[in-house]
């Protein structure tokens, strides 16, 4: 196709190269000279003319003859184009073909395949016509079960008939036995109520006296305690005099000046009094007995609080908050005691300005039928004047109260 298209325009270009005019006689004559002498000026003035057109006419071969080359020049890059397309063409097809031959590949072994699936098929379907001609002979058989049930269950369901008949009369039996039962069951809970009471009522009698001794035995420990404290301050208190009254006696006697005499007289009274008054004689009493007014069943946090005083000597318990504020310091006994409410069990702590000394419990173990279980405990604590004693919940919840059973003592040593 390329070689169809170069001869073509190298004719062209050869013409434009050697065509020269006829008019010349195939001869390039440049300075266009001819003789001119024997022909007329008419044929003079024609004959210009037409070199003029001559001249014309070879320009314009010319530019058309530099078209054409430069057309080639372009002609020749497009081939150069069209085979390097060609080229790529060629690879391309390669590749295809190349794709072509997986693909042919792929489609063997698809085919191949295909036959594997066509043979599972047709042993599937062998399988299904053996399985349909055994459901036909289940269900022949599910048939003669069935009409084999049947006939049984008729029989069953005359004899259930019977055995009906003969439970209702037994449940009609049975109700009437559970009629006299229900009649029964409020006298025997009213009976079982009335022994639980006067065994409840018993136990609590028996706990407030056994309380109530516990407490006199307590109050006498304490008077006891108290005689016993002034018996010996007053021992001590007295020893110290003598021995002071003694060293006066020895003073007055010395060979001091009366000056001197009277500074140190002056000093051992001081002396004495800071002493008997500061150490040993404390006349000003302390001591506080409080209960609770009442039982009460959900109290389960805070400061428990007993607004019944029945001691406070020394003004430091505080009824309304239920905290004890030492007046003075010193060594001081505290007691208190709770009261479980029923079965619920109630834990108690003593604590000195916040923080727990003691703790106490009272704690019902069902199944003794002893209900009301008292929770006791006392500790010695060294307190400072303006110090805070109370008692506080730590857990479970109630307390039980008839008279003074509840209750927070406390008195300085």
């Amino acid at each position: 196709m390329n070689q169809k298209l170069v001869y073509p325009l190298m004719f062209t270009f050869l013409i434009g190269s050697f065509g020269f005019s006829v008019l010349t006689d195939n001869s390039d004559n440049s300075t266009n000279l001819l003789d001119t002498s024997d022909l007329d000026a008419k044929n003079m003035d024609v004959f210009r003319q037409l070199l003029n057109q001559e001249t014309i006419i070879r320009m314009s071969l010319v530019k058309n003859v530099h078209a054409l080359m430069k057309d080639m020049l372009d002609l020749k890059g497009s081939m150069e184009t069209l085979k390097s397309s060609q080229q790529n063409t060629d690879l391309e097809i390669n590749a295809l073909k190349e794709e072509v031959d997986k693909l042919k590949r792929k489609n063997q072994r698809l085919e191949l395949e295909n036959r594997h699936y066509e043979e599972n098929f047709q042993a599937v379907a062998e399988n299904f016509t053996k399985i349909d001609e055994h459901i036909q002979q289940a269900v022949e058989q599910l048939d003669e079960k069935r009409q084999h049930f049947e006939t049984n269950t008729s029989a069953l369901l005359a004899d259930l008939k019977v055995e009906v008949r003969y439970l209702s009369v037994t449940l009609l039996d049975l109700n009437k036995h559970t009629s006299k039962i229900d009649e029964s069951i409020p006298v025997m809970i009213q009976e079982k109520y009335e022994q639980l009471s006067l065994r409840l009522n018993t136990s609590v009698e028996n706990l407030s006296n056994d309380i109530m001794t516990t407490n006199k035995t307590m109050v006498k420990s304490m008077s006891d305690l108290e005689n016993f404290r002034s018996s010996i301050q007053t021992t001590i208190s007295v020893d110290i005099n003598k021995t002071l009254d003694e060293l006066m006696a020895e003073v007055k006697q010395s060979k001091y000046d009366q000056l001197q005499l009277s500074s140190t007289v002056s000093s051992l009274e001081v002396f004495r009094m800071n002493l008997t008054n500061n150490i040993f004689g404390k006349s000003k009493k302390v001591g506080f007995t409080a209960s609770v007014t009442s039982s009460n069943t959900s109290w389960n946090s805070g400061t428990l609080v007993f607004p019944s005083v029945i001691t406070n000597e020394g003004d430091g318990y505080n009824q309304h908050t239920g905290i004890f504020t030492a007046p003075s310091d010193g060594m001081y006994v505290f007691f208190v005691n709770v009261q479980g409410y029923d079965k619920q069990p109630i834990y108690v702590d003593i604590v000195l300005n916040g923080s727990t000394k003691v703790r106490t419990m009272a704690y019902s173990s069902t199944g003794t039928g002893d209900y009301y279980d008292a929770g006791p405990n006392m500790v010695v604590l060294t307190v400072q004047k303006g110090d805070a004693v109370w008692v506080k919940h730590s857990s479970g919840k109630g307390y039980f109260s008839s008279g003074s059973i509840t209750t927070f003592s406390g008195f300085l040593i």
